[in-house]
């Protein structure tokens, strides 16, 4: 399939989604009661942002898959729980979490909006254009 920067054979967009989800599902380690312990150092809201960044990466390169939006919103709420304080229902956030991660299976082309793409080849072709003028 062509991409923002090219093409990605079908296992690369496989191991992408297997990072991301491995990456979502580092989340509940690091704050699940039986194994936060061992996470101390790391600062769950950081990674959360690093998290959230790279998906909006992806989002761009793959141009905008909706399965990835659904993802995304999930782990907001997920961010959101988790900032809660006093409220925080760990049970809650771990449906979250695990919700995001089974919705990366999910991100593929099926989604692109072609018309999307030649209109970006088209700007970015009058934008060299113009450049060259």
């Amino acid at each position: 399939m062509e991409y923002k920067y090219g093409t990605y054979s079908e296992s690369q967009l496989s191991a992408t989604k297997q990072y991301i989800r491995k990456q979502i599902f580092y989340l509940l380690l690091y704050v699940d009661p039986k194994t936060s312990n061992e996470y101390t150092n790391v600062d769950v809201i950081k990674a959360f942002n690093g998290l959230q960044y790279k998906l909006g990466g992806l989002n761009s390169l793959l141009f905008e898959p909706p399965a990835l939006v659904t993802v995304m919103s999930l782990l907001e709420a997920a961010l959101m729980e988790l900032q809660s304080q006093d409220e925080f229902d760990f049970s809650k956030y771990r449906k979250l979490v695990l919700d995001a991660g089974n919705e990366v299976v999910k991100i593929d082309d099926s989604g692109v909006d072609f018309n999307k793409v030649l209109s970006t080849c088209e700007e970015i072709e009058r934008s060299l254009a113009d450049k060259e003028v």
